[in-house]
């Protein structure tokens, strides 16, 4: 039998009045028959259901690949999608209009529903540019410097979405900086970080206990034989910081050293973020 919204609806309702029933009402004939009728009726005790459906948003087989967008940055995008790094063979129709508009320079607005795709709208085109950027030669390797700003109105907005930039650009397997590389010779790869009030941490000079607090807080991700299981799913889900070498970091900072691996993805103080761009 197939049980529905409508059954679920009728079977919370009914619990409700047994529970206020047994509650409040007890054995009184009276009070039941005076009340039981007043709370069937809709807007006493409960309402209707209004039941939402999501729209349906149009996707487009092969999207990048008939994307109006330059050859360079495309054949980028193909092999992203190859590598399973965020790119879809089949994306939203507003997520390759987004890509194509941002290509050529013009300002985007992205306003669609939860679940539609709208991280992509902006993801994709941070990557776009820094392959175009990369591709030309234009200083990528002679300048450190930081090349996209991505603001949220809340900290719980970046901290989910910093995730989406490990798995990404900062994939444990390297998979990104080994495309990025291979495709763009020479090339150095992309960093980030996440530059809020809650980044290790607050001050201008180095803190000998913080770095200390901290290193403890990251020794606490490093992977061991008792907890493989739960580390393999923190770094899948993009928990773990994108560090070449996570115990090294650590092991700095207990000596009041930040030390950035060349081939780390992701920047986590705030010092390390002010010495290395």
């Amino acid at each position: 039998m197939n049980k529905g919204a409508y059954y679920v609806h009728q079977r919370l309702k009914d619990e409700l009045i047994r529970y206020l029933i047994s509650q409040y009402l007890g054995n009184s004939e009276v009070l039941i028959k005076a009340c039981e009728e007043q709370m069937e009726q809709p807007g006493n005790l409960w309402t209707r259901p209004y039941i939402e459906s999501s729209p349906a948003y149009e996707s487009v087989p092969f999207g990048i690949e008939k994307a109006g967008i330059p050859e360079k940055v495309k054949f980028f995008f193909l092999r992203m999608i190859q590598n399973d790094l965020g790119v879809y063979e089949r994306p939203f129709k507003h997520q390759v209009e987004a890509l194509e508009n941002a290509c050529m320079g013009r300002d985007i607005f992205v306003s669609t529903g939860t679940g539609s795709g709208k991280t992509e709208c902006f993801m994709w085109p941070m990557v776009a540019k820094l392959v175009a950027e990369a591709m030309e030669g234009k200083h990528w390797n002679d300048e450190r410097a930081v090349r996209i700003i991505i603001m949220y109105p809340m900290n719980a907005l970046v901290a989910d979405q910093v995730g989406r930039l490990r798995k990404m650009i900062g994939d444990p397997d390297r998979r990104f900086s080994s495309l990025f590389k291979e495709l763009i010779c020479g090339a150095r790869r992309p960093q980030f970080g996440m530059y809020t009030g809650r980044t290790p941490y607050a001050g201008k000079a180095q803190d000998s206990r913080q770095n200390k607090a901290l290193a403890k807080s990251l020794g606490q991700l490093l992977p061991d034989e008792n907890n493989k299981d739960y580390y393999d799913l923190l770094l899948k889900t993009g928990k773990i910081p994108s560090k070449v070498n996570l115990k090294a970091f650590v092991e700095g900072l207990n000596h009041d050293v930040h030390n950035t691996d060349p081939e780390d993805a992701e920047l986590i103080t705030r010092f390390e973020m002010q010495k290395t761009t």
